[in-house]
């Protein structure tokens, strides 16, 4: 009987201690990400003259002004930065435009655009992001300074975003990654050969932004005339022409907000006898989730073969808001539910999503009529082939997501181990499920998972998942 009671002390005691220790890991990551500083860099030309018209140019005003006025609001503070330093030239100067007012009559930005530093001024460490403000100067001294394309493609490999508007992305052209251009393969916007041709300087430009562009290798984007549009490409943001520049800065500000959320996976092994306790807990705890404004999704569910295997799945916008929502009644009583009731500690995943979602996409719903399938895929890849893993995915992803039966689908890389990953797929049926095996895009993944994995068969990672909460359908 001492024996029994010892063991059982003793097993309380470990579990303690492991959700201290996963709670101590997560305030640490929380305190790191707070030190960040959120700062984003602006690029803009020096350049005057456009080629040997002689009329002025400089940076466009609203291609800062429009991505300025959305990320300061959200609380970025903003550098600027030129080829030379110095006081930019300005064209587009319109201040009836009542965000190039705001910016203009703005005593700290004013002096900061008069004053823009020098490359070698700036720390690349110190950004979230950096964007390519355009302006036809852009066009001469944007592409070929090797020190603001050292920053770019520095900010990009700390797992920045880089950004550019209309000939912004010209700045674009030749950041390279590991011998290759950053725009080779990805979907590009910019200034197109058509508006240069409209604005009558195809002939002046030192080369046609939209041409090279294709030449460095990227899938080129366009619409009409002066229309707005906006690409995204992983953490590549890029808008047309000077009407789609303050969608270029909100786009950017939702990948970025995007970029710290905090993505968690917790799988409990539940005894038999506290299975209805232990579903009742979770479903509070995903209601209260869901009312949080801090919250992105939050899903319960059991694995279909193993009523008893219980998930919880649920993203944060941060690692703080996840921790504040820990002294919730809600997640108090799960905790002591888990302290109590549990042989073994919950295994706890922390994941970082590829092309990630929106809190929007992420509560989308299945229909009423609809008999919901979930499936967790984990993928522990052969070391050197992650790569190849995510650029598979890269391209098929958008595919899936468009299908007419997925509800929702994410691939997602595992914190602490690069090679391995993740997908949550949501179909609307199992008919939906077969017509995506039989999908052409699947092959390439299909074949990685039959050919570059540690452990096969592939189907070993499969999770068959039943949801129960929020159980919410259109």
């Amino acid at each position: 009987m001492k024996t029994t009671q010892y063991n059982s002390i003793t097993r309380k005691v470990l579990i303690v201690a492991f959700c201290m220790f996963m709670s101590i890991t997560a305030n640490v990551k929380a305190k790191n990400s707070e030190s960040m500083k959120k700062k984003i860099l602006f690029v803009v030309t020096n350049h005057e003259k456009k080629g040997n018209t002689g009329e002025k140019t400089g940076f466009y005003l609203s291609e800062v002004t429009h991505p300025w006025d959305v990320l300061t609001s959200a609380g970025y503070e903003v550098d600027f930065v030129s080829p030379k330093g110095g006081k930019a030239p300005v064209e587009g100067f319109n201040l009836s435009d009542l965000t190039n007012k705001k910016f203009w009559l703005d005593e700290i930005y004013r002096q900061k655009i008069e004053n823009t530093l020098k490359p070698d001024n700036i720390n690349p460490k110190e950004y979230a992001a950096i964007h390519f403000a355009g302006g036809h100067g852009a066009l001469w001294d944007l592409p070929n300074n090797k020190q603001i394309i050292a920053l770019a493609s520095k900010i990009y490999e700390n797992n920045g975003f880089i950004s550019a508007v209309s000939h912004g992305s010209a700045g674009l052209l030749n950041i390279k990654l590991d011998d290759k251009y950053l725009v080779d393969g990805k979907k590009i916007n910019a200034f197109t050969n058509e508006e240069e041709t409209a604005v009558k300087l195809d002939k002046a430009a030192p080369f046609l932004l939209e041409s090279k562009l294709i030449e460095r290798g990227a899938i080129f984007e366009k619409s009409g005339l002066w229309q707005e549009h906006v690409t995204v490409d992983q953490r590549l943001v890029t808008g047309q022409n000077p009407q789609s520049a303050k969608a270029v800065g909100e786009v950017l500000l939702e990948q970025l907000t995007a970029s710290q959320t905090i993505a968690k996976l917790t799988m409990y092994e539940v005894p038999e006898n506290a299975t209805e306790s232990f579903r009742k807990a979770l479903k509070d705890y995903v209601t209260a989730s869901l009312s949080s404004k801090e919250n992105i999704m939050a899903e319960a569910f059991y694995e279909q073969d193993k009523p008893n295997i219980l998930w919880l799945i649920e993203r944060w916008n941060g690692k703080k808001q996840l921790e504040d929502f820990g002294k919730k009644t809600q997640a108090k009583a799960l905790q002591s539910l888990t302290e109590k009731s549990l042989k073994t500690a919950p295994k706890i995943y922390y994941v970082k999503d590829l092309e990630p979602l929106t809190k929007e996409q992420w509560r989308k719903t299945s229909k009423k009529e609809d008999n919901q399938l979930v499936i967790m895929l984990f993928v522990d890849g052969k070391k050197g082939t992650e790569q190849n893993f995510k650029d598979t995915y890269h391209i098929a992803m958008p595919q899936f997501r468009s299908e007419p039966g997925v509800v929702t689908y994410q691939l997602s890389e595992i914190e602490g181990d690069e090679t391995q990953f993740v997908t949550y797929e949501k179909f609307r049926s199992n008919d939906a499920f077969q017509y995506h095996l039989n999908f052409p895009p699947i092959k390439p993944v299909i074949e990685y998972l039959e050919t570059s994995i540690k452990k096969p068969p592939f189907q070993n990672g499969l999770h068959n998942l039943i949801e129960f909460a929020p159980m919410t359908r259109e």
